[in-house]
């Protein structure tokens, strides 16, 4: 049976809700209204409360099992923050990541917020003088998250990607810079609210945003015209 509804936000299934982004942007999920289905395979560790519903998910399961878990969920949108962290690329970072739209779709969830990696999905840019030791150091999961963005963005989805510079542990700013010339560090705290209002924001649908921190508040950045 669908819960019965708190407020009148959205009910998110939140991907990765145990990892660093992950569980900033439960928090800032909460605080805008949300109810939130925090998703992660340690889902134990996850405090249950009246906006926070803790689901047990391996995205190494089959994508039957990632749909099931969808279907009991009723949830309205998906935010993926889910990351191995170079352990388990292939598995997480990309298989990982397309289970859960093909989930989502086979549900009929439609909108889809996925944090990705500054410039993954825009491999002719890898070359680029100021961009290539970047995506040198990290080859193979650029490479995987490229195949998880390129997947979204064909899926058909109200999608919207994220794709941060380095995360740094410093206090979140609520400022960023969209489309810098090159890589740059990123508060955390800054990534989750990106990912967090872009569920909210109609003019986000179909955009992909290469981030760092910056000096435009979050919400102004993210609605400004291409």
């Amino acid at each position: 049976m669908r819960r019965k509804r708190i407020n009148m936000g959205k009910r998110i299934i939140l991907v990765g809700a145990t990892g660093r982004v992950g569980v900033l942007t439960c928090a800032d999920l909460v605080k805008a209204g949300h109810e939130v289905v925090a998703c992660a395979r340690g889902a134990s560790k996850i405090p249950a409360s009246q906006q926070v519903e803790p689901m047990t998910l391996d995205l190494h399961d089959p994508l039957s099992q990632v749909t099931d878990a969808f279907r009991k969920s009723h949830a309205d949108a998906v935010v993926f923050t889910a990351g191995s962290r170079g352990k388990d690329i292939t598995q997480i970072d990309a298989l990982g990541a397309m289970k859960t739209i093909e989930a989502a779709k086979a549900v009929g969830i439609t909108r889809y917020v996925m944090l990705g990696a500054m410039y993954a999905a825009d491999w002719l840019r890898w070359e680029q003088p100021q961009v290539k030791p970047a995506i040198d150091a990290l080859a193979d999961y650029y490479v995987t998250k490229n195949m998880a963005d390129q997947y979204l963005i064909s899926s058909g989805l109200d999608y919207t990607i994220i794709e941060p510079g380095s995360l740094t542990e410093q206090e979140g700013t609520g400022t960023i810079q969209v489309e810098p010339d090159g890589p740059g560090p990123i508060p955390i705290a800054d990534v989750a609210q990106c990912l967090a209002d872009c569920v909210d924001l109609e003019q986000t649908i179909g955009r992909i945003y290469n981030i760092i921190g910056g000096s435009t508040p979050i919400r102004q950045a993210l609605t400004a015209q291409q």
